[in-house]
């Protein structure tokens, strides 16, 4: 009978936590919510065993606290997938409003607002990768965290190149290509960053719209009590699946305009010569072709049978002096790759470096245009 007892009292005691916390549906940790959830189980399984062993005037009390327990469980567990809805749904709205953007670096300072607001963070981070190091390109913190600690925040993460320490989070995050979330005894902490932030952990995911990792997102809370959860993390991981893609299809984008437009230069040349051809004196006199004043895009336009697509991107940049890594940079490729369509390059002008090739190009091209 007394085991009885404490048992009802605890159950009852579960009861009403339980029934205050979904009143402050929202506002309750998730963590908290998590545990209450994981005792109201162990409890009710032990209710469970008595009714099914109690005989006499303990059963009905058994059962009454059996059913109650029971269905205010289930509605923590319905209010909790409420709540998970509801976070999807203000990510969804967030990436509505990023597809509206037209300009890459706007999209960027875009992303970081919306993710604070979607995501319930305080500070947020959209960092771009360069082989093993990484940097902030675009910082947002509440207005209400002091002023001190944001401009040291800022500092540090816009100021510098932070390389990929092994054992730190974003280098964990480039093998495992997947959302994480650490705490402040993690060892996978990036000292410098949390000791300039003040942090005492947060959560971050990779950038990586055609499996490549070209970036993180990072964010913690720094205002009230609220610890990050693995719900946090999840709900990052998903604004990061869309902002990747809605990031790739802009640069795709900028890319097939500056494409467009360099078609366009071609063909209005192009259509220039041909009516200074047609009204141009026939001279007897020896052939005077002007040297092309025409741009690097012009120039590779024209041996499009020659190299692939990305090729000629390459090779554009090459011949206006863009190095590998600048290449990458612009057009959002690894260097490794960049090298590798370099040496293509090279090897299909059968030159000996990458200064070769640009010369026998350049040359080629001023034997095709009959440039003496």
């Amino acid at each position: 009978m007394g085991d009885h007892r404490e048992l009802c009292a605890r159950a009852d005691a579960l009861h009403a936590t339980a029934v205050a916390a979904l009143r402050e549906s929202g506002r309750q940790d998730p963590r908290t919510l998590s545990d209450l959830a994981r005792d109201i189980g162990t409890t009710s399984a032990e209710l469970a065993r008595a009714v099914r062993g109690a005989t006499g005037p303990d059963t009905p009390r058994l059962a009454r606290a059996l059913v109650e327990l029971t269905r205010v469980g289930c509605d923590l567990q319905e209010d909790a997938v409420t709540r998970r809805f509801e976070a999807v749904l203000r990510i969804h709205d967030s990436l509505a409003r990023l597809r509206e953007v037209t300009d890459v670096g706007d999209l960027l300072t875009a992303a970081a607002a919306e993710m604070a607001r979607c995501c319930d963070l305080d500070r947020t981070v959209v960092s771009r990768r360069r082989g093993a190091t990484w940097r902030a390109e675009a910082v947002w913190i509440h207005p209400d965290v002091e002023r001190g600690v944001a401009d040291r925040t800022r500092a540090y993460l816009t100021q510098q190149w932070i390389p990929l320490r092994p054992g730190t989070l974003e280098h964990d995050l480039m093998r495992r290509r997947a959302a994480a979330l650490v705490s402040g005894d993690d060892p996978g902490l990036d000292r410098e960053l949390v000791d300039a932030a003040e942090s005492i952990g947060y959560i971050a995911c990779p950038v990586m719209p055609s499996g490549e990792v070209i970036g993180f997102l990072q964010g913690d809370r720094f205002l009230g009590t609220r610890e990050l959860t693995v719900h946090d993390r999840d709900n990052l991981w998903t604004f990061a699946e869309g902002f990747g893609l809605i990031f790739q299809h802009l640069v795709l984008s900028e890319r097939l305009r500056r494409q467009r437009a360099a078609v366009q230069d071609a063909f209005a040349a192009a259509e220039h010569g041909l009516v200074e051809i047609d009204r141009g004196e026939l001279l007897l006199a020896r052939r005077e072709v002007p040297r092309t004043t025409g741009s690097v895009r012009d120039v590779v336009t024209r041996t499009a049978a020659v190299f692939s697509r990305r090729e000629r991107e390459v090779l554009e940049l090459m011949v206006a002096g863009a190095r590998n890594r600048e290449i990458a940079d612009r057009l959002v490729l690894s260097e490794s790759t960049v090298k590798a369509h370099v040496s293509r390059v090279a090897k299909k002008l059968k030159a000996a470096n990458r200064a070769d090739a640009v010369s026998r190009f350049l040359l080629l091209e001023r034997g095709r245009a009959g440039t003496p």
